[in-house]
């Protein structure tokens, strides 16, 4: 195998991973063409084909492992010249998802303020609850809450996320009990049944005394400040609207899970995504007791 330089071994590895020559070009920032020229031009050399092409899918074949390996080493080993410099441009493409209470808890300033220092970033934000999909490239970098983030994911856990009961005050006028199971409550919907505070309610809230389920923590808490029942909500979010005060007595314990940053073990040394990780680890961590307070 002869491979003539760095860039073969990106072309080859992005598209590998993506299987897809259109987001492929978004990554590396070239057009769809080139990326199937490279490739063309690297197979034509070698004598035989890297991928299995189905439509606009590709799929690396055996013959690529090696160069995939190669790409992994080099990467590992450049990384720290190839950073950029302080006060270096860092340009390009940026994709970033996380879930909307945590978005409205800080983090959308904390992102203002990272695009602030690089104005040459574009930043694709995907605001959702949905499982996570960094293995298939839909974004570069997670902040998100789990007590065990998926395994193939590398990041850290930057603090805890902690969770409390609330309600409206006019609900709490007409229902002041201090039994749990005399409340009524707003929960998640069945597919966020398996996220921390899903569990926290299948444990602890009957089943006849939900009465609203949502897919995010925004609606629950809009429903919550309307009085329609109670909530578990995440502290840093809740306490941000003030019409809602804080039942914590309805809980026998603290709930609490982590917020991690999270990334695909091959963006972990791209420049834009290593800043991101960085400015985001920082700053989050200046606001442990708000998240986790």
């Amino acid at each position: 195998m002869h491979v003539q330089n760095w860039d073969d071994y990106r072309y080859v590895a992005v598209l590998a991973r993506t299987g897809s020559l259109a987001e492929t070009s978004r990554l590396l920032g070239v057009d769809r063409s080139t990326v199937q020229r490279r490739i063309r031009a690297l197979e034509h050399r070698l004598g035989y084909n890297l991928f299995l092409r189905n439509g606009a899918r590709y799929k690396a074949l055996a013959e690529a492992q090696p160069i995939l390996a190669a790409a992994r080493s080099l990467e590992s080993a450049i990384s720290p010249v190839a950073a950029p410099a302080a006060g270096e441009t860092i340009a390009g493409n940026l994709s970033i998802t996380t879930t909307d209470s945590i978005y409205m808890s800080g983090v959308s300033e904390m992102i203002d303020d990272f695009q602030a220092l690089h104005p040459s970033l574009r930043l694709n934000l995907s605001v959702t609850t949905r499982r996570l999909a960094l293995d298939q490239l839909e974004s570069d970098v997670a902040i998100r809450p789990s007590d065990s983030p998926p395994d193939h994911f590398v990041g850290r856990r930057i603090c805890d996320l902690s969770f409390g009961v609330y309600s409206s005050r006019a609900y709490l006028q007409n229902n002041p009990s201090p039994r749990r199971e005399e409340h009524t409550w707003l929960t998640v919907s069945d597919d966020m049944s398996n996220s921390p505070p899903g569990r926290w309610i299948e444990a602890h809230v009957p089943a006849d005394r939900r009465v609203l389920r949502a897919d995010t923590f925004i609606a629950i808490a809009e429903a919550c400040r309307l009085g329609r029942g109670a909530a578990l909500l995440p502290k840093s979010y809740a306490i941000r609207l003030p019409e809602l005060v804080c039942l914590d007595h309805l809980m026998d314990s603290p709930h609490v899970t982590g917020l991690w940053l999270l990334t695909h073990p091959d963006m972990r040394n791209n420049p834009r995504v290593r800043a991101f990780l960085d400015f985001m680890g920082q700053s989050l961590s200046k606001k442990k007791a708000h998240f986790g307070g």
